[in-house]
């Protein structure tokens, strides 16, 4: 069942990959900035990214003359990143990473953009330390979408919940329980020191066709039938109407966490 499972989860990644350049947003360079200085990242220093995709966050550190190994199970996935990056030191493989055999204490740091929730815990936290050079650091970082309790917010919240078109959205009032749970869940793992957590909050108003393009980059939603994708268009396409757009807040969040 296991395996089935992966299976699944590498096919549906594969479906969203014409989606994932496109409509998948960047990260905040500030992020980016963050995570060079902490792990004082150099010309030559050693990335491991988990959870590639196609490489959007990958994008941001191409310039910095790191050497790069970025994991990803979507075949397609990983083509699109590898034909993107051919003239860097960068490579593509197609895995998951706790099956993939890393080297032991090879890497700088290890990156992880909107993907270490699919790892299995604590076997990741494990296979990042000992993946890792003494002293380096574990960086995880998502763009969470925040629901506030507004008139438009309820509305996407009703169509976001009816087609379940979930992109890491998380309520106002859940948010700190989510930090405190993954900041536990490094600390307690007992490989890594209490992680340092980063914020950078930015906002983006999207068109119907646009959002519609980001929530199908979504593993759950991309399931639905056509039908349905369609019947999700049209309602989030009277929405942006309504309110001349779909203007989304959100807020980047890096959990900091270096090897004990």
């Amino acid at each position: 069942m296991l395996n089935m499972n992966r299976k699944k989860e590498s096919e549906m990644f594969n479906q969203m990959s014409d989606y994932y350049d496109k409509y998948r947003p960047n990260y905040p360079q500030e992020i980016i900035d963050k995570i060079i200085k902490k792990a004082d990242l150099c010309a030559g220093s050693k990335l491991l990214e988990i959870g590639a995709g196609s490489g959007k966050a990958t994008e941001q550190f191409a310039n910095f003359g790191f050497e790069m190994l970025c994991i990803d199970p979507g075949e397609d996935l990983v083509k699109k990143g590898n034909d993107k990056f051919h003239d860097k030191n960068i490579k593509f493989i197609v895995s998951r990473f706790e099956d993939y055999a890393a080297s032991t204490e090879y890497f700088d740091a290890i990156v992880s953009a909107q993907a270490f929730h699919w790892v299995p815990k604590p076997l990741g936290f494990e296979k990042c330390f000992a993946t890792l050079k003494v002293g380096g650091f574990l960086f995880l970082f998502w763009n969470i979408e925040i629901i506030k309790d507004t008139g438009f917010d309820r509305e996407l919240l009703r169509i976001l919940e009816k087609f379940s078109a979930f992109t890491s959205a998380v309520s106002e009032e859940n948010y700190e329980k989510r930090m405190a749970t993954i900041s536990s869940e490094i600390f307690e793992s007992g490989f890594f020191a209490c992680p340092e957590i980063t914020h950078s909050y930015w906002e983006k108003t999207y068109t119907a066709e646009e959002y519609f393009g980001f929530v199908s980059t979504g593993n759950v939603f991309v399931q639905n039938s056509e039908e349905v994708k369609k019947a999700c268009f049209e309602e989030l396409k009277l929405l942006a109407e309504k309110y001349n757009g779909i203007k989304r807040q959100y807020v980047c969040e890096l959990y900091s966490a270096q090897k004990i």
